[in-house]
């Protein structure tokens, strides 16, 4: 990760995230004498404990962070004026490298609904199994679903909860949602099951792009692959006939406003610098809408007014409840500091079977659908979307529903304790926005509007998602009352009130439905205008369609317009996948890798 950039590469691949190390790793295997080189404006994370040790995942994405980098959307109405900070990776592997590890797979449909030749459902599912190594037994999982001779391992992790599990499935059934032994077997759309995660049952170590793939490759030093790290791609250079030819690059830090430096690319040029990333380096390089880029004083390459359009996330709040669970059962005194990296080091050493650090605290995971009851709570505008979009398609779920063994806030404004918290979050968000550059360096803050809720459907969603998840956390046996600082303000007056909702529970020794009232609904959608945030799951801004249709890439991602530059990170998504998106973006990296390999000559089995 040291040393001189090369003046000249067979490919260069801008961004060292999850796909973009995939593809170089892959091709690099495939052909060892193939000079392959990577471009990371993050650090390096080898054994970075941070990194490593699953329990230790959130303080990767706190302010000051330095394996993360924050886009700051613009203010908006529909988050009660808010400005949204949005994490994403800002290290060598990327989300890989900081993401929360849940096992989390689409459905069959969801590719299906990207509409495009040789990405489809059944194209994609050999992808998904290739990198697994499923380490799930359960006897009811369907084997020929997972993979198991990949190098990316799935777990229970070393500190699972199955009392916590059984209580949160219990409640479910009360209310109608079954239990299943695989919510990620690609159909799955009104059940609750227990999460695997990308840990290693043996190890308890992440399971990450650079430890499992990068690494191994560097120091069997038999690679042409070199990776270079604190390195900021500008542009991209292209000759007269627009084929590109290599990128302009500069140091992060102190010198990243000196004159850039060039590397040639003889093949290829690739980008993988995200849904953030990507957009910006294309419209530097002249690849974007022209009228824009016109203003801005860049040439215009290739008029393509999709570039940077069609963000998308997933919205999310994590709901926090006060727990009966014991202090090794959750990871508040972890997430609070009470419980030191030391400490926690000595517990796995002590007990090498089951420790806090090789757990995440996230084991429970639904994939829902409204009852024929529920159906009329939804709002008006998502009751439209429901008869359209829904019911016709019954492995569409409405929402994803998370528990968490932990308050994931501030822990000095709260009394010490233990807690589980519950996130209900949208698959499908109707919402959009976009991400443009406002000049042509790279310290040219971005314009950046998240646009989350600025559809109708998608407050209707978290506002139903709300009443769903209290329902359930009120029928768990390791309930002890709601933490109030994380849940919406209710008058006191109100029949939805914890203190009357949890008195009425125990004068009738039973439990009760919540009413709530259209003031009630009306303090539970500010309460999420005020505090809804990202689910770390952005995509969309180089989408895979035609050009008529907004699109940047074609199947075999080509950016339109121009020659021998391809995207192949999460921003080709043409629309959203009902899963967080680590499995998604391993899966784009290995279809990307196959299509290079094919156009190459190479071999690239499957």
């Amino acid at each position: 990760m040291d040393g001189f950039v090369p003046v000249n590469t067979d490919i260069l691949i801008a961004g060292g995230g999850t796909t973009g190390l995939v593809v170089a790793t892959r091709l690099a295997k495939a052909n060892p004498h193939l000079s392959i080189t990577v471009l990371e404006s993050g650090i390096g994370v080898r054994d970075d404990p941070s990194i490593v040790h699953p329990a230790l995942y959130l303080s990767n994405i706190l302010p000051g962070s330095k394996t993360a980098t924050f886009y700051t959307s613009k203010s908006s109405e529909s988050l009660a004026g808010r400005e949204l900070v949005i994490p994403t990776g800002g290290c060598l592997g990327g989300g890989s490298s900081i993401n929360f590890m849940v096992y989390s797979r689409p459905q069959m449909i969801d590719f299906d609904d990207w509409k495009t030749e040789g990405w489809r459902g059944e194209d994609m599912v050999p992808f998904l199994k290739v990198y697994e190594n499923f380490q799930d037994h359960d006897p009811g999982i369907d084997k020929s679903l997972h993979g198991y001779g990949g190098e990316f391992s799935i777990s229970p992790g070393t500190n699972a909860q199955t009392t916590f599990q059984e209580d949160y499935f219990e409640a479910c059934r009360q209310i109608g949602i079954p239990q299943v032994p695989d919510v990620q077997n690609l159909k799955t759309s009104h059940a609750v099951g227990r999460w695997n995660m990308w840990v290693d049952q043996k190890t308890g170590r992440r399971q990450d792009v650079p430890h499992r793939l990068l690494y191994p490759l560097l120091d069997a030093y038999k690679t042409g692959l070199q990776v270079f790290t604190n390195i900021k791609v500008v542009r991209v250079l292209f000759n007269e006939q627009k084929r590109a030819t290599g990128v302009e690059y500069v140091p992060v830090g102190p010198d990243s406003h000196a004159k850039p430096s060039v590397i040639n690319a003889t093949k290829l040029v690739v980008l993988a610098s995200g849904t953030f990333g990507t957009p910006q380096i294309l419209q530097r390089s002249g690849v974007g809408d022209a009228h824009r880029l016109s203003k801005l004083g860049i040439n215009v390459v290739s008029n393509l007014p999709g570039v940077g359009q069609n963000y998308q996330d997933h919205h999310v709040i994590f709901y926090p409840y006060r727990s009966a669970a014991g202090p090794s059962e959750t990871i508040d005194g972890i997430i609070s500091g009470r419980f030191t990296l030391e400490s926690a080091l000595e517990q796995k050493k002590a007990q090498p079977t089951r420790y806090l650090l090789g757990w995440n605290g996230l084991d429970c995971v639904g994939k829902i659908r409204p009852s024929a009851g529920d159906e009329e709570l939804l709002g008006p505008e998502l009751r439209e979307l429901w008869e359209r979009d829904y019911r016709p398609r019954p492995t569409r779920p409405l929402m994803l529903m998370s528990s968490l063994a932990a308050f994931v806030g501030d822990h000095t404004g709260i009394p010490p304790g233990q807690h589980f918290s519950l996130g209900p979050y949208t698959p499908y968000p109707y919402s959009r926005g976009s991400i443009h550059i406002t000049g042509p360096t790279v310290s040219d803050p971005p314009d950046f509007d998240c646009g989350f809720l600025n559809h109708p459907a998608d407050i209707q969603k978290l506002l139903w998602g709300y009443k769903k998840q209290r329902e359930i956390a009120r029928l768990m046996t390791h309930y002890r009352g709601a933490l109030e600082v994380g849940h919406p303000v209710f008058s006191k007056e109100s029949k939805a009130g914890f203190k009357f909702v949890d008195d009425q529970d125990r004068k009738t020794g039973r439990y009760q439905p919540i009413e709530y009232s259209e003031k009630d609904d009306q303090a539970i959608e500010l309460f999420i205008r005020q505090n809804v945030s990202t689910a770390w799951h952005s995509m969309g801004t180089c989408a895979m369609k035609t050009k008529e249709q907004g699109g940047v890439v074609d199947p075999g991602l080509n950016v339109f317009g121009v020659q021998g530059l391809k995207v192949v990170d999460l921003s080709i998504c043409p629309s959203n996948v009902s899963a967080n998106t680590y499995a998604t973006a391993l899966t784009v990296g290995h279809k990307a890798a196959s299509i290079i390999a094919e156009e190459l000559g190479l071999s690239y089995p499957i």
